[in-house]
């Protein structure tokens, strides 16, 4: 009977506010596509349906607001989720804290989206300014003492892996120079690009927005520097695909990818169906959305009461030990909600049309709280 009870309940829903337009429509089209991806499995027969109302935020702060509020007030959602660029996800992260709305943030890695004394936003993703740490800390590996050229977008995420890096490339003895940063809605880096070559540096680390990343990438190869100087902190495989061919050799981060050993069973089938419904792979945006599902499901099912009752949702997810069923990797928040954080470096070896190949060559974890 009780199961029957469960399945007969009024469906539990979620907000999913995120970027199907604007410069992180990329990020967002990506994540959407993991989290339909997991629909076909999220609501087992017998179980509380979970119902997500996906809203595009246009990659605007205020447009995310909007759709919180809207979501927690006519919707009566039980928890937020969705975005994927640290801006609106910020912009969330001040309505939710502020209203005692869950907030499971999937793809956004600024450090502030679990500052201490966060109590209704948890985060998926590892924290940016450690991305650019751990960049810094392969760069020292490589070649001790190395100049970086810097060339990044002016968006939260950006600006905390700038910062990671630059703090750490002290501690080590890199040199940055030149540092390029665009403003948003840029969309050429020539005359960049001729700068960059002039300063000659050992790597040059490429942190643009969307298909902006795709033009910095590109026309620093047509300038001249070798794929191999390239790094990208993160690389989707979309990104990849935009890079091409001929950025074989150079270097992403990730936190998922077809081409780690460490993928579990379940992760292969995810990355094989996933391959022959979108003609692409899927990268670490669709597998946290994927995860996403997979944590609130985990989350109703611990406790019945979890579906209509805020506080019941916020304490159950944040005592949740569980893994990704994707790759093993731990769930497991800290009292900032906040992850256990880790990065691999991949090295690209071929990019086709449907797939690309990679290597891992560096991976590393480190505490949330190592940069201050």
């Amino acid at each position: 009977p009780q199961m029957a009870a469960a399945a007969d309940q009024e469906p539990v829903k979620v907000g999913f506010v995120t970027e199907l337009t604007g410069p992180w429509s990329f990020f967002g089209t990506a994540c959407v596509a993991g989290l339909k991806f997991a629909e076909a499995t999220l609501n087992p027969p017998g179980k509380r349906k979970i119902e997500f109302i996906q809203i595009d935020n246009q990659t605007q702060p205020t447009q995310a607001v909007a759709a919180a509020r809207n979501l927690d007030i006519q919707s009566k959602v039980i928890a937020l989720s969705g975005p994927t660029s640290s801006d609106t996800a910020l912009a969330i992260y001040g309505y939710a804290e502020q209203n005692k709305v869950p907030f499971l943030v999937p793809v956004a890695a600024f450090p502030q989206l679990t500052k201490p004394g966060t109590r209704y936003s948890f985060r998926i993703e590892p924290n940016a300014a450690g991305w650019g740490y751990a960049i810094a800390e392969f760069v020292a590996k490589q070649k001790p003492g190395a100049k970086i050229a810097l060339m990044h977008s002016d968006f939260a995420l950006m600006r905390a892996i700038s910062a990671g890096l630059k703090y750490q490339a002290a501690k080590k003895g890199l040199k940055i120079e030149p540092e390029i940063v665009f403003p948003q809605g840029s969309n050429d880096a020539t005359v960049q690009a001729a700068q960059v070559l002039a300063a000659n540096p050992d790597y040059v680390v490429v942190v643009g927005a969307g298909g902006f990343d795709n033009t910095i990438t590109n026309q620093l190869l047509d300038v001249g520097i070798k794929p191999e100087k390239i790094i990208h902190p993160y690389g989707m495989a979309t990104q990849v695909k935009g890079w091409g061919k001929r950025s074989v050799g150079s270097l992403y981060g990730t936190f998922f990818d077809a081409n780690l050993d460490t993928v579990t069973a379940e992760g292969r089938k995810f990355i094989d169906d996933f391959k022959a419904q979108n003609k692409r792979l899927p990268s670490y945006v669709e597998n946290y959305c994927y995860v996403t599902s997979q944590i609130i499901r985990e989350v109703i099912d611990a406790d019945p009461k979890a579906g209509d009752d805020r506080e019941v949702f916020r304490n159950t997810l944040s005592a949740l030990k569980s893994k990704e069923v994707t790759s093993g990797i731990p769930i497991e928040f800290d009292k900032n909600g906040a992850r256990k954080e880790y990065i691999y470096f991949m090295q690209i070896q071929d990019v086709g049309e449907v797939e690309y190949k990679s290597k891992p060559v560096f991976t590393t974890n480190w505490d949330p709280e190592i940069i201050p």
